[in-house]
């Protein structure tokens, strides 16, 4: 876990740094990639793509296990039974917020999609599942799709962070 919030927080930190010196908190809360909120809109639009993030998941989980892959697919679920639950609420949480500051808010803007849902996925590499990479770099597209249509981060993180809500309640009920 300790690893996990130095990992974000150095994530974070980056994102400040290029970001350098602004004239006010609106300013930098702005340039990191948050514009003016349209509350209903943003929720509602990160509902939708909650419920695509899991139709993506459920296809690629179909399809990796239709490939052999069944065992693969169970290493993540296995690994995080391992911790415990509120320390995963937290990391989850904290990676929802910062992993879109970092992959679309700063990532994508400076490259393209595909390219930030790439490093996206190579990030998640540390679960040793090639099913978790395949997952998270089409997950990455469709986050990074998500905040092209917002213009905003505030949907992509709503949407990332009750995917990952919804995926670990469903691990832990399973």
């Amino acid at each position: 876990m300790i690893e996990s919030l130095i990992l974000y927080s150095l994530m974070f930190f980056f994102v400040i740094l290029s970001i350098g010196k602004t004239k006010s908190l609106k300013d930098f809360i702005e340039k990191i990639g948050f514009k003016k909120i349209k509350l209903r809109k943003e929720i509602c639009i990160g509902i939708l793509f909650i419920f695509l993030l899991i139709a993506v998941s459920i296809i690629i989980e179909i399809c990796l296990s239709l490939a052999g892959l069944q065992s693969d697919l169970e290493k993540v679920p296995s690994m995080l039974k391992q911790i415990q639950f509120f320390d995963l609420l937290i990391i989850l949480t904290v990676a929802s917020f910062v992993e879109e500051i970092f992959f679309r808010g700063f990532l994508q803007r400076k490259t393209n999609v595909l390219f930030a849902s790439f490093v996206f996925a190579y990030f998640h590499i540390i679960y040793g599942s090639f099913s978790e990479l395949i997952g998270t770099f089409f997950l990455g597209l469709v986050l990074g799709k998500e905040y092209e249509k917002t213009k905003n981060l505030f949907a992509p993180i709503f949407s990332h962070f009750f995917y990952n809500i919804i995926t670990l309640a469903l691990i832990f009920m399973v």
